[in-house]
This record gives structure tokens, C-alpha cells and sequence, in this order.
């Protein structure tokens, strides 16, 4: 991620980067399979292991979000985290108003209400906020939306170290106000206002932290809720 070693280029051999790291054999083959699960690197005979291209990288992986948000990420790369959130989150809202379980809902409004409860206190807050869209996402009753977790949880993390919304009282009413629209939307099993809600909750994030639809795709999205019948008798 670096650049250390560029993306096309082939991978010193195994004994330099032993002696680089200062690690076992059997601990760089591990961390070998490791990358290339993830989509970083793909080893072949006879030609080495070769760094892949970023499109081959799994973004979705929890330790490469890490990764990227331990060397610092740009205006661009926080962008594209909006834009999957506003991808696949609306629907996530959809389907949790059809789907969603009192169980769920009542973990939802656990979180919403620690939220409220973190007026000033921003690391608390971030935690509740996790906690009320990963809930979200699991009364979805969708495994691929469920998966989705640890984007959200990067993209909220880098957000709220540009611009919290605890950061003035305002602001912190605005957002409750957005979350709870989202909530109500949910509770009163409306999936299309539940998926409006979490559109504009998501643009006005990227607005707050300068990220522009006019320098990306961000955009109002229409969400189609499906059928009836997947709603829980």
C-alpha cells in the first residue's frame, strides 16, 4: 500500500525477506497466504510472487481498511467509501423494515438511545453509531449486506476525525434528527422512507466532511423496497 514495493513488481525471494523482516520460514509462507487471500499478491512458478493490481485487493477486508486507515487516507479514497455506504445501505434500510425482527428493532433502539446519550463524548458516540448501523444491517436479513460492517466502521472512524457530530450542539441535534428519521422509518416498517432517510444521512456526512457529489457519483438514490410478502407475519 506504500508503494514499497509497486503494484506489478515480483516480490523478493523468500530468504531476503526472511532476513528483511526477521521472521521464520513458516511465518512468511503464512503471511504470504495470507495477502493473497486478500487479494494483494498471487505467487506463481517459476515467475515469483507478483503484487496485483488494487482492483484485485479485497476492499471489503477489515485489515486492508485498517491498513488504509493507518497510512492516512485522501479526500478520494473517503469518497469511495460514501459512495458504496450509499450504494448498499439504503437497501439495507429497505429490507430491515420489511425483515427486521422486535429483537432487532430493539437493539437499534439500544443504540439510538446511546447515542442521544453521548452528547460530548465522541469516542462513545462513534461506538453507538457502529452499533446502530451493524444492526441495521444484520435486520436486513441479507448475508451480503451483513458483510459490509467493517466499511461502515472504517467510513464512520475517518469521518468523525475530520468533523464529529458532537463537535457543537447543533450539529448534534441535526444528526440525532437524521438517525431517528431512519429509526421511525424502520419501526413503522416503511422501506421507502427508510431508504430515503439513510440516503440523505449519508449525504450529509460527506457534505460535512467536504466530500462533494459535484467531485464524485454521491447522488440521490431511489431504493426499491420489495415485495410485501417479505415482510415477517
Amino acid at each position: 500500500m506504500q508503494g514499497r514495493f509497486p503494484v506489478g513488481s515480483i516480490l523478493p525471494g523468500d530468504a531476503e525477506l526472511m532476513e528483511l523482516f526477521g521472521v521464520s520460514r513458516t511465518a512468511l509462507r503464512e503471511a504470504l497466504k495470507t495477502l493473497a487471500a486478500k487479494g494483494l499478491i498471487e505467487s506463481k512458478t517459476k515467475v515469483g510472487t507478483k503484487v496485483l493490481d488494487r482492483n484485485s485487493w479485497n476492499m471489503f477486508d477489515a485489515d486492508i481498511l485498517e491498513w488504509h486507515l493507518e497510512m492516512g487516507v485522501d479526500a478520494r479514497f473517503l469518497g469511495w467509501l460514501f459512495e458504496i455506504r450509499q450504494t448498499l445501505e439504503p437497501l439495507a434500510c429497505a429490507t430491515a423494515a420489511l425483515r427486521r425482527t422486535p429483537e432487532q428493532l430493539e437493539r437499534m433502539r439500544r443504540a439510538l438511545q446511546a447515542m442521544y446519550g453521548c452528547e460530548s463524548n465522541r469516542q462513545g458516540f462513534t461506538k453507538a453509531d457502529l452499533a446502530f448501523h451493524q444492526a441495521i444491517l444484520e435486520a436486513s436479513g441479507n448475508p451480503f449486506l451483513q458483510s459490509i460492517g467493517s466499511v461502515i466502521g472504517a467510513a464512520l472512524a475517518t469521518s468523525f476525525t475530520i468533523s464529529s457530530p458532537v463537535s457543537s450542539d447543533e450539529r448534534f441535534r441535526e444528526v440525532m434528527r437524521q438517525h431517528q428519521e431512519v429509526f421511525d422509518a424502520i419501526e413503522q416498517r416503511q422501506p421507502s422512507a427508510a431508504s430515503d432517510a439513510m440516503a440523505t444521512l449519508i449525504l450529509r456526512a460527506a457534505e460535512r466532511v467536504q466530500i462533494k457529489r459535484a467531485e464524485g457519483s454521491l447522488a440521490e438514490i431511489q431504493v426499491h423496497a420489495f415485495s410485501e410478502a417479505d415482510r415477517p407475519r
